[in-house]
């Protein structure tokens, strides 16, 4: 079954997708053996993984849709992956979906920023009109070969106020899209809105520090109509941190011991067996011919 037909199943058999953020292969490996039945791949992540620089669409489109790529190749559950603005115009957007769809993944969300993009939560950022981005995901969903592909659309015009954020969203709908999304912070009551206006097309994001709004259980956002929550950065803050902490003791102390190495790491053993190694060994020795 395609990736894309397994991701519309699973929005059709589940109230609310909790879709765990990875920024690189092992990290959807990791995900996938908890599990988990999708993954998202995060603009940040990325831009934080691959070039050691801000989410500020720095990343070509190549550079991204390659990565997705390797992903997909990794893992067996679908892969939903942010494209960010297109990379430009309408025929960039063609350009996008297109090249998404050869990578692999089963769906992408488009946002309603101009150029240079930046961050959701970012200050200074600017959108297109709203007619701009409807060509934008009309031209999109022209693009695409495969009907199953999920087409979502963001929009980060909370500035404008939550009436012009609903007016966009709907206009997006009926533009073609089949999920919308929602990137920026929000108020309970005005998430609630949102998910009310458009009950189980929404998509936000979750799992960030002193945002109630976005740290509430699946089952409460299924009750608010929520379909996708897309943890973006859990994976990436997580590793971040570990990582830190592992090399304290190197730096302080100049000696990392055997006790913190099992208090803080993963060891190789239990690392091959995440990466199947195994299976790949049998490979070798099945195929490989005895001289």
């Amino acid at each position: 079954m395609r990736a894309t037909t397994k991701f519309r199943e699973l929005m059709e058999n589940e109230k609310c997708i909790g879709m765990p953020g990875v920024y690189d292969c092992f990290s959807a490996r990791l995900v996938e053996k908890m599990g988990f039945a999708s993954v998202y791949v995060t603009g940040y992540g990325i831009e934080a993984t691959k070039l050691g620089r801000p989410d500020l669409g720095l990343s070509g489109m190549s550079e991204v849709t390659d990565h997705a790529s390797n992903i997909c190749d990794t893992v067996n559950v679908p892969v939903i992956c942010d494209s960010d603005v297109g990379w430009g115009g309408v025929l960039n957007v063609m350009r996008t979906v297109r090249a998404f769809e050869k990578a692999g993944v089963a769906g992408i969300h488009i946002e309603d920023q101009g150029i240079p993009k930046k961050c959701g939560g970012l200050e200074g950022r600017k959108n297109i009109t709203l007619d701009e981005m409807v060509g934008k995901v009309r031209a999109a969903k022209e693009a695409l070969t495969d009907p199953d592909f999920v087409l979502i659309a963001r929009s980060d015009a909370k500035i404008y106020g939550i009436d012009e954020v609903k007016r966009r969203l709907d206009a997006y709908l009926d533009a073609g899209a089949d999920l919308v999304m929602v990137g920026e912070r929000y108020t309970v009551d005005e998430l609630m809105d949102l998910a009310n206006t458009f009950r189980g097309k929404l998509m936000i994001c979750g799992g960030f520090h002193n945002c109630e709004e976005m740290n509430l259980s699946l089952d409460e956002y299924a009750e608010m109509g929520v379909k996708v929550v897309a943890y973006a950065l859990v994976g990436l803050g997580a590793a971040a941190k570990a990582i830190i902490e592992a090399y304290k003791p190197l730096l302080n102390n100049r000696v990392i011991t055997n006790e913190e190495l099992f208090a803080l790491c993963m060891d190789i053993v239990s690392m091959n067996r995440q990466l199947n190694i195994k299976q790949y060994l049998n490979y070798e020795s099945q195929y490989t011919p005895v001289i």
